[in-house]
């Protein structure tokens, strides 16, 4: 019991770290403007709030590494993806 607590506080510190500034970058450079972006946005937001729990139930024994793997995927995705949408909506 111990170990699923200290998994999911490491994942939700992760995630929840990478959503804020992932939040802060979406507004910063205006995505916020483009209303089809906007449900890619939401979803987005909504898999790194879940995936802690989800992360942290499976991520022991044999599926640490690929739990680890999926969190940091997650955390990476997360904070490329408005460099990336910036770069494809021209602004």
């Amino acid at each position: 019991m111990l170990g699923f607590i200290i998994r999911l506080i490491g994942y939700v510190l992760l995630l929840g770290m990478s959503e804020r500034i992932a939040s802060s970058l979406w507004t910063r450079f205006g995505l916020d403007g483009f209303i089809t972006l906007q449900p890619l946005h939401d979803e987005g937001i909504a898999v790194l709030l879940i995936a802690p729990l989800v992360l942290a139930l499976i991520g022991f024994g044999q599926l640490r590494l690929v739990a680890l793997f999926v969190g940091f995927g997650l955390a990476g995705a997360a904070l490329t993806a408005p460099f990336v949408l910036v770069r494809v909506t021209g602004g």
